[in-house]
């Protein structure tokens, strides 16, 4: 009888065949991957320049129903790119997404500096996509919360039109 030589596994110049197996991959695999992302640091927020400027803004779950009036109002405590700390009566559990529109004082001006193009409108603020990283109960009877949350989407013109408010006077 001929004996077939023992095969060698080959190394591959795929780099994507080391990640991707035969197996299937079980949940709490998926949950393990997804649980070590890295965290979010929240002094990103309080760290920023200027970031105790009081912005208003309005805010509320991200969903369908898309009119401004189901959209609570309240000021931030802490602002930056990366992210906002405000003060609101609802809790929201960690993860959730919350559309926010900011107003700032002269938005439509500021961000002409930036753009070349012209509107018939003049927005009065713009929005954002956040994710809730915290919801603490604050003062004895717990009713009012101070919300962390770090930005999701935010526009890259509408970035630097913020980051101007916060580093001006």
């Amino acid at each position: 009888m001929n004996k077939l030589p023992s095969q060698t596994p080959s190394k591959s110049p795929d780099p994507t065949s080391e990640i991707l197996s035969s197996r299937p991959i079980s949940s709490l695999e998926v949950v393990s991957a997804v649980t070590t992302a890295p965290k979010f640091d929240v002094t990103q927020i309080k760290n920023f320049p200027r970031s105790n400027r009081k912005v208003s803004m309005r805010y509320g779950a991200f969903g369908l129903p898309s009119d401004d009036v189901v959209l609570a109002s309240t000021q931030s405590m802490h602002i930056s790119p990366q992210g906002i700390e405000f003060c609101t009566t609802e809790a929201y559990a960690p993860g959730a997404l919350l559309r926010i529109h900011l107003d700032i004082p002269d938005y439509w001006q500021r961000k002409l500096r930036f753009v070349q193009y012209r509107r018939v409108d003049q927005p009065a603020r713009f929005p954002i996509l956040a994710k809730v990283i915290s919801s603490e109960a604050i003062g004895r009877r717990g009713k009012k919360k101070v919300v962390t949350v770090q930005t999701v989407s935010i526009d890259e013109t509408d970035e630097l039109v913020l980051r101007s408010f916060l580093q001006e006077g």
